[in-house]
């Protein structure tokens, strides 16, 4: 990675940190990309590898004024610490400050999946809302809540762990000890894994959606999903009363095949109140690094992100 011609312009770095890859892109103030890349994560070694690749950018880019780093897990965003992420075995590592010492830069740390609400807001499908709250679906399922111009993170830093609540209570088990989870029924990970189980047949769950309404399986498979979903969401809309759903991640690539079944189990569980609009993030899969871009704009002292046009 070299250097560039007009790299000591102000830029900014967003590194999006996942349990398979480290993904990262480098920014300039009009929002363009001037740089992208990934690597497979070392999981033994991340914040020396975080460390490694923030050095790599600033060396590159003698403009870099900020670093913003997102990652999965329990995130103290204020101390930028990594409370417990359990695919990345990191338990309360001082993920900002490492970067920081490895560039000379200021660097911010958030959970990656606020962090695509934080874009989606600003950028996206959550522009023009005075609430709302995303759901991103692959993996894993977590939500991002927007309350006016503020993201709610909790007590715990646990917010918006919605995966890991018993939607369906003493249903199949979770790999987090509980029972019944959301991310068991409708994850794609989950959908993918159900269809296995009564069929032997691996799939996947592009071919899952594909086969809904001519397989009996991936119908009842795709049903339950979805029925999961509108009951997590009714929950969350009738607890903080948001104005908008946004759907992203990897499942939100079905488009309407999820989303118009969805509005319509949500609407029949709602009575006194209308269901809220429910839309697709408009950003895709790069939200939470446009999120972490942001956050290195902010951490940079600059305001430019509101310009951006993704």
């Amino acid at each position: 990675m070299s250097a560039v011609k007009g790299a000591d312009r102000p830029v900014f770095a967003g590194i999006d940190i996942g349990g398979t890859s480290i993904k990262w892109m480098i920014v300039d103030e009009a929002g363009a990309i001037l740089t992208q890349g990934s690597e497979p994560t070392r999981c033994e070694a991340v914040a020396e590898q975080v460390g490694d690749i923030g050095s790599r950018l600033a060396h590159a880019h003698p403009g870099l004024v900020g670093v913003g780093l997102i990652c999965p897990g329990l995130v103290d965003e204020d101390n930028g610490t990594v409370v417990y992420a359990a695919n990345l075995e990191l338990r309360g590592v001082q993920l900002a400050r490492a970067v920081e010492e490895a560039t000379g830069v200021p660097a911010a740390l958030m959970h990656d999946g606020r962090a695509a609400g934080l874009a989606e807001g600003l950028l996206g499908a959550g522009r023009g809302a005075s609430s709302f709250l995303m759901m991103p679906i692959g993996t894993g399922i977590s939500v991002a809540l927007m309350l006016g111009d503020a993201l709610w993170s909790g007590a715990t830093f646990s917010a918006g762990e919605v995966g890991h609540a018993p939607i369906f209570p003493g249903g199949e088990s979770c790999r987090c000890g509980s029972r019944g989870c959301l991310e068991v029924y409708a994850s794609a990970k989950g959908i993918a894994r159900r269809y296995f189980q009564v069929t032997g047949e691996d799939i996947g769950t592009k071919a899952i959606e594909k086969a809904i309404g001519t397989d009996p399986v991936a119908t009842d498979v795709w049903g339950t999903a979805v029925r999961a979903l509108a009951l997590s969401l009714t929950h969350m809309t009738l607890a903080v009363d948001v104005e908008r759903i946004i759907i992203g991640g990897g499942l939100s690539h079905a488009g309407e095949n999820l989303l118009a079944p969805l509005r319509e189990e949500c609407a029949s569980m709602l009575t006194f109140r209308d269901a809220p609009e429910i839309v697709r993030a408009s950003l895709g899969g790069a939200g939470g690094r446009w999120g972490a871009a942001i956050l290195a704009a902010r951490v940079g002292g600059s305001t430019c992100y509101e310009r951006w046009q993704p």
